[in-house]
């Protein structure tokens, strides 16, 4: 199994990394360490998140240093970035962003929706951005009626990169049933198994289709393994849960890149 992890790990795309600096938490790594590590694992790349700072400057300078690597810069519509703020969005994506992450951190005090229910004026203002910029949209940990709504609204607007964060913890089978109809992807963060039996995240992948799933690491946290490791762990947890190397690259490698780079 050692070699198929390896061969797997060569051209994997991890879509959730942390790193320092951050004024989060302290992180395992730096943000010049997971590149290197990315760069000498043969990874293809990874999708770089921070909670409180547009990370597309570090991500370009990542690959200026390691040509071939693909790091993606991203921000996250927390509080420090002034919550839904299409202008910052506008200016991330100049910068080379091609991911918006709703909420995280600011989740429980930067609203969505207004008292009836409807989207804010401003989150309209952002779907516009996302869609003239053709950028990756992610839930992350908005509420799921808030994430229902949002995507709705994203699909009548012809948004087609969609991604709803760690949904079989926070969703039943009838939002996750609807969400399917929309054709958005899945993503699935290692960081959330990795205590679990492997045949747990198979089944999980099994029931929101394996097409639309994403496993991401979402590693970076002292306690855990640096992230391209966390992704060699992954992969292993895949392939011990019963998925054929091919069915675990495209979890890891086919679908993320698809989102991001095509």
């Amino acid at each position: 199994m050692r070699t198929e992890i390896e061969e797997i790990l060569i051209g994997s795309f991890d879509f959730r990394v942390h790193a320092n600096p951050d004024t989060d938490i302290e992180r395992r790594v730096d943000f010049l360490e997971a590149g290197r590590d990315a760069h000498e694992a043969q990874m293809t790349g990874f999708v770089y998140l921070s909670h409180h700072q547009p990370t597309a400057p570090m991500a370009y300078a990542l690959n200026r240093m390691y040509p071939g690597l693909k790091t993606i810069g991203s921000i996250a519509l927390n509080k420090a970035v002034g919550g839904i703020n299409p202008d910052a969005v506008t200016v991330a994506a100049n910068l080379g962003a091609r991911v918006v992450w709703m909420p995280t951190r600011s989740a429980d005090i930067v609203p969505v929706t207004d008292t009836a229910g409807e989207l804010l004026p401003e989150v309209i203002n952002l779907l516009d951005v996302v869609k003239e910029h053709d950028l990756v949209l992610a839930s992350t940990h908005i509420s799921v009626s808030d994430t229902i709504k949002l995507f709705d609204e994203a699909k009548s607007r012809d948004i087609g990169r969609l991604i709803v964060s760690n949904p079989a913890t926070r969703m039943n089978n009838q939002h996750i049933e609807y969400l399917k109809s929309l054709g958005v992807f899945f993503e699935l963060p290692f960081y959330a198994y990795q205590h679990e039996a492997p045949t747990k995240i198979v089944s999980d992948i099994a029931m929101l289709g394996a097409d639309h799933c994403i496993v991401a690491t979402d590693f970076g946290h002292w306690m855990t393994a640096p992230p391209a490791e966390g992704m060699r762990l992954a992969i292993a947890m895949l392939l011990q849960g019963g998925l054929t190397p091919k069915e675990a690259s495209r979890l890891v490698a086919d679908n993320p890149l698809g989102l991001v780079i095509t």
